[in-house]
């Protein structure tokens, strides 16, 4: 788990050691424990490593560079240094992230006659690239990554984010300059590049909260999408897919428990692949099932104690607690449970940081819980294991249910929504009847058309449905099975993101069972009934409903009480936050005049909002933190000044 940054210079114009040396600087963080930079120019074919205590000046006879922070992991030693060449130096790689099935090809590799110097997993994948080429090694790997190889020989630089976009990977054409990094705050050290916010994007942040695809709210920036490689040859430069997520056209004639074996020991045989280190390895444990199976199927492979990490609230907050729960999943797992307390102080204390480590609006507030949970476990281990991943590809939100009976409901909605209890549930989840699709992307909506019209007048909601249905086009399957593709395509890829880069912020690698390949190679064969409930029942507990064969795997560990409890997401008492001193002196001094000047949204809609909720309580506070995370982000990242800084004092 590292992190990369470099440039290209496509006009063959001097490589800047010094701009090299600043943009890996600023992502320190990603990896503390060795600094390696290496200058190359495809023309010529050559490279050469330098050192920051002895930078070389500009030199014409280099186009590029790539630098590289290593966070240890497997082979501790100077052999794992990055980047890192071949034999002959005339390819080399950087490589952030974890192979978990490398080592199963080294006696392949041998035989073919390559010689290894470490015990890392970059040499296999330097050596898979030798010996199959890149689109060749990329099938072979199962993990996560973000990987630059530059070929002299080829003359090309090739690149590649993984196949479920766990590890981010961001690029940048500025004229005749290629920037390329693990975090796009590193562009900010070219002097090409000017941070600006690109305006044709804020329509989709607002309504969902995050950009889809490889769009990014800073002008020009580029989101490397899972599953995608990028080629640098002959002076173009060339985008493309070389894997995604499987259909499902042809489900397995299986039964239930056929499914439920299967999942078994998959789940535990990629929760064991996945505990691969030579570092001490803990799990995050939120108190869900999702995350509280990962840990128990862990324990076996434990010898000592086995450390588990949780973020709980105070007493006084104790309503959004997980405690109790996490409680029984450590009690399962025999764990040796560590909590960390959520205080408004600290609230208000990360806000800025966590924003800056994001790269974009903290979009889910309570990413800062994950932000104190890294930071304080990494004195402990450098290594979790997460349940990240197991909603979206097993189906675990209401959303997809609905999906799953639309077809069945849509005839009768004008006849429920008349029905007291639950008739403005149907026409929300169900309308329009006539369009699944759209009943589906609205159903993931974070704030509503007319929320969005009062924020921006001219707001062009159509433009943003359709870029989001085009997403939606790409599964060729059936309906439920294309709604979950489409969660991983969107929603999924932007959570694995902030799990990134609130977790590296403290040099902390975060990894994610559910989303090995084998997992999911399993997960879309399985009958989607499988899945989610095609029965129709809105008086029933709906938490049967959603991730049922995960569910009942569960309960083989776990309480009733404890499978089937509502979902709740680690939810903060955003209203409470709003009403302190602190927030109000931010407000009223800072966000409401940053959003009159820089215009993107109406700041007296916003201060509406805000006040609203002193007299009506909760209901636009989730709503009301979007633009006020936009503009957080803005002025830290944007105009280069704190928007908080006297959240600190």
């Amino acid at each position: 788990m590292c992190g990369i940054a470099g440039f290209f210079n496509l006009n063959a114009a001097p490589a800047e050691p010094q701009v090299l040396l600043r943009m890996i600087d600023l992502q320190r963080h990603r990896g503390p424990d060795d600094q390696g930079m290496r200058l190359f120019d495809l023309n010529s074919g050559r490279s050469a490593a330098i050192r920051r205590q002895n930078l070389p000046p500009p030199d014409a006879s280099y186009a590029g560079g790539v630098g590289f922070n290593r966070l240890s992991i497997l082979d501790l030693s100077e052999h794992g240094h990055q980047p890192m060449t071949n034999h002959d130096q005339s390819v080399f790689i950087a490589f952030n992230g974890e192979i978990y099935n490398a080592f199963d090809h080294v006696a392949e590799l041998e035989a073919a006659g390559f010689q290894f110097r470490s015990k890392t997993d970059t040499e296999v994948i330097l050596h898979l690239y030798e010996h199959l080429g890149f689109e060749g090694m990329l099938e072979r790997l199962n993990g996560m990554f973000a990987i630059v190889i530059v070929d002299l020989r080829r003359q090309e630089i090739l690149m590649a984010r993984d196949h479920l976009g766990i590890k981010p990977f961001y690029w940048c054409l500025l004229g005749g300059v290629l920037l390329f990094s693990s975090e796009v705050k590193s562009f900010l050290a070219h002097p090409a590049f000017h941070a600006e916010i690109d305006a044709g994007h804020s329509d989709e942040y607002l309504s969902y909260r995050f950009c889809a695809g490889g769009d990014h709210l800073m002008k020009g920036v580029r989101h490397l999408k899972p599953g995608q490689m990028l080629r640098v040859k002959d002076g173009a430069i060339s985008v493309q897919r070389y894997w995604e997520i499987p259909d499902g056209q042809a489900k397995r004639d299986c039964t239930f428990d056929d499914s439920l074996e299967m999942l078994d020991q998959t789940l535990r045989t990629c929760v064991k692949r996945q505990l691969l280190a030579d570092v001490k390895v803990g799990c995050q444990l939120s108190g869900g099932i999702d995350s509280s199976l990962v840990s128990v199927f862990a324990r076996s492979h434990f010898k000592a104690d086995m450390e588990t990490f949780s973020v709980v609230f105070d007493r006084f907050n104790s309503r959004y607690s997980e405690d109790r729960w996490i409680s029984e999943a450590a009690s399962a797992a025999s764990a040796d449970s560590h909590r960390f307390m959520f205080t408004p102080d600290f609230f208000f204390k990360s806000m800025e940081d966590a924003t800056w480590h994001l790269d974009k609006p903290l979009n889910h507030p309570n990413s800062l819980g994950i932000y104190l949970l890294a930071q304080k476990a990494r004195s402990q281990v450098t290594v979790l294991l997460s349940g990240e991943g197991a909603d979206e590809l097993l189906g675990g939100y209401m959303r997809h249910y609905y999906a799953m009976i639309h077809q069945r409901v849509a005839p009768v909605l004008p006849l429920l929504v008349h029905l007291p209890g639950i008739g403005a549930t149907m026409e929300r989840n169900f309308a329009p009847a006539g369009d699944p699709v759209a009943s589906f992307l609205m159903a993931s909506l974070f704030l509503r058309p007319s929320h969005l019209a009062q924020l921006r007048p001219d707001a062009d909601f159509d433009a943003v449905i359709g870029k989001r249905r085009a997403i939606f086009a790409e599964g060729r399957a059936d309906h439920f099975s294309n709604c979950l593709k489409y969660d991983m395509q969107t929603y999924m890829a932007d959570l694995l993101v902030r799990q990134d880069k609130m977790t590296m912020a403290h040099s902390m690698e975060n990894r994610v069972p559910f989303l090995d390949r084998e997992m999911v190679s399993l997960i879309r064969s399985l009958p989607t009934h499988h899945l989610v409930s095609p029965a129709v029942n809105p008086f029933g507990n709906r938490a049967r409903n959603t991730k049922r064969l995960l569910k009942t795997l569960a309960r083989a560990t776990f309480s009733e009480a404890f499978v089937y409890r509502p979902k709740s997401g680690f939810s903060l008492p955003l209203p409470d936050y709003y009403a302190d001193r602190r927030f109000r002196e931010m407000m009223e001094d800072r966000l409401l005049p940053g959003m009159i000047n820089r215009g993107l949204v109406r700041a007296d809609v916003v201060r509406s909002w805000w006040k609203s909720l002193f007299t009506h309580g909760r209901g636009m506070d989730e709503a009301l933190w979007i633009p006020i995370a936009l503009e957080i982000w803005a002025q830290k990242m944007i105009d280069g000044r704190p928007a908080a800084a006297a959240l600190q004092e």
